[in-house]
């Protein structure tokens, strides 16, 4: 892997031990990480095509190799819960089982960057974030940008609003399976519109081999 070049700018947090316990499991998984990473105070990682729970998995040994605290967003129930999906439960937001350790659970997620979010919430999950996020002077906040696993040929807009709300620059990232890496690609400058810089970045994704799927534009099939 090669060295991602970090700055005073950054949310530097060096993990001697599981810093280590990163770089060798990406090795491990043969996995890596290029590109450059601006030097801005406030950055949100654009990432796509999602399409497996791997995806998360790399981008944690990602986040201790890099000895950078990233943030990323959780259900409030995989915070205190084992997540299982239940069918009998209606409230998204108590989805899972409940066990005698969810306040370790909960510490430790919030310790590493975990911020956890309401579905049920009058607030929408974008001004969650916004609003959890906007008293940090600098922050690396990684988004799953298509928001779901399934094949949508989308993308949500939370990425601009959450952007243009907190002066962040936006650094669209490929889940790369073809190469087997995240790549770290040239910042997107926000306009006034959502929808443009939807199309900007979806095209920035176009026909990128993930895990369970590849990244179509709309209507580009």
């Amino acid at each position: 892997m090669d060295e991602i070049i970090k700055t005073n700018n950054h949310p530097i947090k060096v993990r001697k031990l599981l810093g280590p316990i990163g770089r060798f499991m990406l090795k491990i998984v043969n996995w890596d990480v290029v590109g450059v990473l601006p030097d801005k105070k406030r950055i949100i990682i654009a990432s796509a095509p999602h399409s497996s729970t791997f995806d998360a998995i790399y981008a944690y040994f990602v986040c201790l190799a890099t000895d950078l605290k990233f943030y990323f967003l959780g259900s409030v129930s995989m915070f205190t819960r084992i997540v299982v999906p239940l069918p009998f439960k209606k409230n998204p937001d108590q989805l899972g089982i409940p066990h005698p350790f969810g306040k370790f659970q909960n510490k430790a997620l919030l310790e590493f960057g975990g911020i956890p979010v309401w579905r049920t919430k009058p607030t929408g999950v974008t001004q969650q974030v916004i609003d959890q996020l906007k008293s940090k002077d600098k922050f690396i906040l990684y988004l799953t940008v298509e928001g779901e696993m399934k094949t949508n040929e989308t993308i949500k807009s939370g990425f601009h609003y959450i952007g243009k709300a907190l002066d962040a620059t936006i650094v669209p990232t490929k889940i790369d399976y073809e190469n087997r890496r995240f790549e770290l690609m040239e910042e997107l400058p926000l306009t006034d519109s959502a929808e443009l810089d939807k199309e900007s970045l979806m095209d920035r994704y176009h026909l990128v081999k993930g895990r369970n799927k590849v990244f179509y534009k709309p209507g580009t099939k």
